[in-house]
């Protein structure tokens, strides 16, 4: 039996989205990042840094949302969700690790200060550099969708849920993605899906 812990409106969301495709069985114990149920000494066991998502699977113990994605799309995707060539494997991990390192703190930053923390803390100095520091990796991403539906093989795969995931963020902070027309059509072609909406991911407004 697997188990997910954590939310939906965190990076658990990348994990639920995937395990929505995959039409997979599973138990969601909701553990909150921000609440002291996060240092119960069981779950601490299987994740001592306290934080979320983590898989159980069987014997495996998995943290890491991208790590979990790629094994859960391997183990269980019978190619739906993963590709059949080496080299299109390679920009699966391409495009998830360049979706977390380039663009996922700033697209966190974004909803943290425009909707998340209280008003009084909200800093709107981090919000323009995450704005600043989201323009150039959106104008590499958006070049790659132009004439694409897809990131990767001409078809859907776990690196545009990790994708929609991040940039979702993003859109819940208010991002205006009007000059990134590639971006913008692919972001709300990926949200529309319905193991998306089932997996809570559809942003918070």
């Amino acid at each position: 039996m697997i188990t997910l812990y954590g939310i939906e409106w965190l990076r658990a969301k990348y994990v639920l989205f995937t395990l929505a495709e995959l039409g997979l069985d599973f138990q969601h114990a909701r553990i909150n990042p921000f609440e002291k149920e996060k240092y119960a000494p069981g779950y601490l066991k299987l994740n001592p840094l306290a934080q979320v998502p983590t898989l159980v699977d069987d014997d495996l113990v998995l943290t890491e949302a991208i790590a979990i994605n790629f094994y859960l799309s391997r183990k269980y995707g019978a190619g739906k969700l993963w590709a059949d060539r080496l080299e299109d494997e390679a920009q699966i991990y391409k495009w998830s690790l360049f979706a977390v390192t380039q663009m996922e703190t700033a697209c966190v930053d974004l909803i943290l200060h425009r909707k998340v923390l209280d008003a009084k803390v909200r800093n709107p100095n981090i919000v323009q550099a995450a704005e600043k520091k989201l323009t150039k990796p959106l104008e590499v991403l958006n070049n790659h969708l132009g004439g694409k539906d897809f990131l990767v093989a001409g078809k859907f795969t776990v690196a545009d849920i990790n994708m929609a995931g991040v940039l979702s963020y993003a859109l819940s902070g208010e991002f205006d993605f009007s000059p990134y027309d590639h971006v913008a059509r692919y972001l709300d072609t990926i949200l529309s899906r319905p193991a998306c909406k089932k997996a809570g991911i559809v942003p918070h407004t």
